[in-house]
């Protein structure tokens, strides 16, 4: 939902970061435009998360050149007239209308984000929900297959392997077959890392947490991907936060659950002050 995820909003200082100097029209003067780390408003509009400042060196400079390469061709685009084309005043129609609707969004959300929730209501929300806020690592390795008779016949192949070579049959047998792009393109015998839970898909995170460090899953296991094999390599005991430790992200799931809320009212107001007559939808082939 594009309403989503404002409440972190800030504007970014405006650090000159480079300076781009055109030449003036029949000899007059240069005209100089910065690139200012405003210019990467629109990022963090969309990930509040977004921090020019905390970016790796090789990060920030693909920005750079990004925004330098989009000036470039701005000023071109102007210069070959395309703001008076009607393509240009359409598109632009539509950009204002979904500005107006993530600037309204960003208001409300400003509001509702220095509204105070109550210490007790914040602690209740964390005794009725400790289970969420449980954190647990593992690290695991997976075979990615299209099918669930791939994934069983993998793991039938595994099943003939002693147990103290499992684990080096798991990355030969990945390396082969797995068709996680991933593992296809480094043969890392489909390790993913460390992670914790709460990164995976939940029936992967219930699989992978379910196995003693050394096993492997004995019946395929199905998400959105595609069939998995997920041999568990470690995993740490789980560690529930304090509440104190947890208060902050409670504040945020909380602040956010009133700004859905406070949508969700202003528009069915909205819609009582409006008739709406919605079309049949007709297929378009």
């Amino acid at each position: 939902m594009i309403l989503a995820g404002l409440l972190g909003f800030s504007v970014l200082s405006a650090t000159t970061l480079a300076t781009v100097t055109f030449a003036g029209k029949k000899g007059g003067k240069p005209v100089v435009v910065d690139i200012t780390e405003s210019d990467f408003d629109v990022i963090k509009q969309r990930n509040p998360n977004f921090d020019f400042n905390k970016l790796e060196e090789k990060q920030k400079r693909g920005l750079l050149e990004n925004a330098i390469n989009n000036l470039l061709i701005e000023r071109e685009a102007r210069r070959e007239n395309l703001e008076n084309t009607q393509e240009f005043k359409n598109n632009l129609e539509s950009y204002k209308k979904q500005l107006l609707v993530e600037i309204w969004a960003k208001r409300k959300a400003e509001v509702i984000g220095e509204e105070k929730i109550p210490e007790d209501q914040l602690q209740r929300y964390y005794e009725d929900n400790k289970a969420k806020f449980v954190q647990q690592e593992a690290q695991a390795r997976h075979i990615l297959l299209k099918t669930e008779t791939d994934a069983k016949r993998v793991i039938s192949e595994l099943n003939k392997v002693p147990k103290n070579k499992v684990e080096g049959e798991f990355i030969k047998i990945a390396n082969r077959d797995s068709i996680d792009p991933n593992t296809k393109n480094t043969k890392n015998g489909g390790d993913l890392g460390k992670f914790q839970k709460s990164q995976m898909t939940p029936e992967f995170s219930k699989a992978v947490f379910a196995l003693r460090p050394g096993t492997y899953t004995k019946e395929p296991i199905k998400t959105e991907f595609g069939y998995h094999v997920i041999y568990l390599i470690k995993k740490n005991e789980p560690i529930t936060p304090t509440f104190a430790q947890a208060k902050q992200t409670i504040i945020g799931i909380l602040k956010e659950h009133q700004f859905q809320e406070y949508v969700k009212g202003e528009l069915e107001k909205l819609r009582k002050q409006v008739k709406i007559d919605v079309k049949p939808l007709t297929s378009s082939h």
